[in-house]
């Protein structure tokens, strides 16, 4: 357990990330380094996640309680792989008088009702439905969910409205209203989205092609291609090497994988750098950013065969750094690209590099992580203010929510994706166009 203090002013926070690796460690970072609220963090290694989603809140419980007296902090920021429900129920008993007036927001990384699991056996006899049950727990005891993407929530609503069903003797429409629902709200639970926070890349690589005249060359030969995903199943390993089977020779292909490793490389992973290796750059983690970088700046284009992505930072982080998208039409990736941006490879490149490169700038700055950061700010003073006005006597409530409202609408807060648009913090959840999904040659 580590705890860290985030800035001197504004709002006490207590943030809980029983996960600290990866994108949630980045994003705890970047709000700890960013934001106008007092943060202090109390965290766990990130490895063994199903036994943190299990004990973690009740190992923590204390540590958050002291926390709460020692802060005076009105605000419990809990993510995706903390049972928060059990935390929140813990909490009363450790700080009774800090609880009672405590505001929970629940940021959703990711959800275990429609995260792919292993190839091995039905999915039906794998899935250990405890866990979706356990998030949907989460958002029962949250007074704001926001989810990073409208894909991650959409796919959880339906993952769960599928999974209730089985469920006997169940009470219809009663755990369903605590989902997502196309108005943006559940009952008394208020639903968001809220892109995570990308940090921009070091000068000299971000923005690339964004001046008038500035395009950078697609039709050069060989062409380069990232690839920055874990080297796991839901990554669409398989994909992988059926794609550069069908087109690295075509199309001339060099290949830059960047992701980590998981505990067994995938069979696909092992045949591609053995079977293409001479068409390989570099294969494997780069932990150094300032290399990272370096092998993203040599980048071209930008690929994903994921199965899974709830949003794709290193998928954002490529294209603020000039890639071009070379992404499917499913998942979330629908999100992050603006109308100029969609259906192209390298088979099929936009005849100006450069308008693409700008469309991006703009459609992904609400992701910048200084951008989002504030939108996030706003989201937690907004719902503490709704929990505030929800406790006053009705006489005195008027208008309250109407101000809170005007808060968002200020910080960008209230608008939502749609039509090439950049989504922003709040607003209506619905499930993007289905598309066919197929990556094009």
């Amino acid at each position: 357990m580590t705890a860290e203090q985030g800035n001197a002013g504004g709002r006490a926070v207590i943030g809980v990330e029983p996960f600290d690796a990866g994108s949630h460690r980045a994003i705890r970072e970047s709000l700890a380094r960013r934001s106008r609220h007092r943060w202090t963090w109390i965290t766990r290694p990130g490895r063994a996640w199903k036994w943190r989603m299990r004990t973690a809140a009740l190992e923590l419980a204390e540590d958050v309680g002291a926390a709460l007296e020692a802060t005076g902090a009105s605000v419990l920021f809990a993510t995706s792989l903390l049972g928060t429900a059990e935390l929140v129920a813990a909490i009363r008993r450790l700080a009774p008088r800090r609880s009672a007036r405590l505001t929970v927001v629940l940021y959703m990384h990711e959800n275990q009702a429609a995260y792919p699991i292993g190839p091995s056996a039905p999915e039906i006899a794998r899935r250990d439905v405890q866990f979706a049950l356990t998030n949907l727990a989460s958002i029962a005891a949250a007074d704001l969910v926001l989810w990073n993407s409208r894909w991650n929530a959409a796919s959880f609503a339906a993952a769960m409205r599928r999974l209730l069903r089985r469920a006997p003797d169940r009470r219809p429409g009663v755990l369903e209203s605590l989902l997502p629902g196309d108005d943006g709200t559940a009952g008394a639970i208020r639903h968001g989205i809220a892109w995570p926070p990308v940090e921009p890349p070091p000068d000299g690589i971000a923005w690339r092609g964004q001046g008038p005249g500035d395009e950078a060359p697609v039709l050069q030969k060989p062409v380069r291609v990232l690839w920055p995903h874990r080297w796991e199943h839901d990554k669409g390993p398989d994909g992988l090497l059926d794609l550069a089977r069908r087109d690295a020779e075509r199309l001339d292909l060099r290949f830059t994988l960047l992701g980590a490793r998981g505990r067994a490389v995938p069979r696909a992973i092992e045949i591609l750098c053995d079977e293409f290796a001479a068409r390989i750059d570099h294969a494997g983690y780069v932990p150094d950013r300032a290399a990272y970088w370096a092998h993203v700046a040599a980048c071209d284009w930008v690929l994903s065969t994921a199965r899974h992505e709830f949003f794709g930072i290193a998928v954002t982080e490529a294209l603020l750094a000039g890639c071009l998208p070379w992404l499917p039409d499913r998942l979330s990736y629908p999100e992050l690209l603006p109308a100029e941006a969609r259906g192209l490879t390298p088979a099929h490149p936009p005849p100006e590099p450069g308008v693409v490169r700008r469309a991006l700038a703009r459609h992904l700055a609400p992701a910048m992580a200084a951008a989002s950061v504030a939108r996030i700010d706003a989201e937690i003073e907004a719902a503490v203010r709704r929990r505030a006005a929800q406790a006053m006597p009705d006489d005195l409530r008027d208008g309250r929510s109407d101000d809170v409202a005007e808060d968002l609408a200020d910080h960008g807060a209230v608008h939502g994706p749609h039509d090439g648009t950049a989504p922003a913090a709040a607003g209506p959840v619905r499930e993007p166009p289905a598309g066919d999904g197929s990556i094009r040659p």
